[in-house]
């Protein structure tokens, strides 16, 4: 299984959105982490 996350923080937005961009690919994380973990046990 292989799970990518790609955040893209661009120097010209603003802070505000790139500290979305990271919160937001930090959930992603998190949840593929999960599904990852909830998919080992089952297996």
């Amino acid at each position: 299984m292989w799970v990518g996350v790609v955040i893209y923080a661009d120097a010209q937005s603003a802070l505000w959105m790139r500290a979305g961009e990271t919160i937001f690919g930090l959930l992603l994380t998190g949840w593929a982490v999960q599904r990852a973990a909830t998919m080992i046990i089952r297996a």
